[in-house]
């Protein structure tokens, strides 16, 4: 496993690899369409910070797949990931807003639900897989990035499993719980091989449901509790559970130090929607995972990136500008 973002930069540039795997789809609003998918608002946001993210993902072979596919390339990212599937179609969801909240419709039986395992994927006569492995050797950091919703299905489980467990590196689960797309016993067995863990506080009482939280009340209680107890039952030891908290910014525990940061969230200069703000939050803490940043540093970044995007309509932004004004990123020379 790689270090943890606790331990300081090295010297010169860095070769890392993100390695995200899962749904790219549309969110269908009243009057307007979004290119969304949580693993793709984190591929995309990582690119924005200067990163090439390997994006594995499937679309339909129909216009909203290949728009999604023209979008990537336009915006400078890697489409070798991306399968394009017959006969299915590419994932849409009906997004509404209740009360300031997003809520979700996703449809099922789309592209995503049938990424296919890198070795049956060929990109320019190479398998998929090859590639992987080739830019995983290369790299001095490796992360795999994951969500819960893509292993509803169990073809996409099965690739998002497959390359889990191929790499030499940290995985980073992002629990994205939208009923009925989700059981429990899928949870989990996906938290426990994970080395980092981001979820909400609602999600925090499903994922720790079976766990003993006695006399823990408090969001810092019950993040530090479940921490531990969920580090005592991983397959691989956990690093941090993080732990957003929307309006009042996110909790971070390491079992290793039995240590909890809270970082409050700056109040967004503008608030068109929070879609994609915990992508948003993620996106920046992998970046510092991989740059071997200090966690204390990465936090106050993650909650001021994502209250910006709570600034856009929608969850991601094509003017790399947006993404340059970030201080935490090198700066071009006036």
């Amino acid at each position: 496993m790689n270090d943890s973002p606790d331990t300081p930069k090295s010297e010169g540039p860095r070769q890392v690899f993100p390695l995200i795997v899962g749904e790219v789809l549309w969110d269908c609003f009243e009057n307007r369409r979004v290119l969304g998918g949580a693993p793709l608002n984190v591929a995309w946001n990582l690119a924005g910070f200067g990163l090439d993210p390997l994006f594995v993902s499937a679309v339909g072979d129909d216009a909203l797949g290949f728009e999604i596919i023209r979008k990537m390339q336009d915006f400078g990212m890697s489409t070798d990931g991306i399968a394009v599937l017959p006969d299915v179609q590419t994932g849409t969801v009906q997004v509404t807003m209740h009360d300031g909240e997003p809520h979700y419709e996703i449809v099922s039986g789309v592209a995503w639900d049938a990424i296919p395992t890198p070795a049956h994927t060929v990109v320019r006569g190479k398998p998929l897989q090859a590639i992987i492995d080739e830019r995983a050797q290369a790299a001095d950091s490796v992360l795999m990035y994951h969500g819960s919703l893509a292993c509803r299905d169990p073809r996409s489980r099965a690739t998002i499993e497959t390359i889990r467990d191929s790499i030499q590196g940290d995985v980073f689960f992002d629990v994205n719980l939208r009923a009925p797309h989700f059981e429990t016993s899928m949870l989990e067995e996906l938290r426990r091989h994970a080395s980092f863990i981001k979820l909400n506080f609602d999600e925090l009482g499903e994922l720790s449901r079976d766990l003993q939280m006695d006399g823990a009340t408090t969001p810092e209680q019950r993040t530090s509790t479940a921490g531990v107890a969920l580090d005592q039952t991983a397959a691989t030891p956990l690093k941090t559970l993080l732990v957003t908290l929307g309006a009042e910014g996110a909790l971070a525990y390491r079992p290793e130090t039995d240590s909890l940061d809270r970082i409050q969230s700056p109040k967004p200069e503008k608030m068109i929607d929070p879609v994609g703000a915990g992508d948003a939050f993620a996106a920046v803490v992998i970046h510092g995972i991989l740059m071997r940043r200090h966690l204390s540093d990465v936090l106050p970044d993650a909650v001021a990136f994502a209250s910006r995007v709570c600034g856009l309509a929608g969850a991601t932004c094509s003017d790399r500008d947006f993404y340059a004004l970030n201080h935490f990123l090198p700066q071009k020379s006036s």
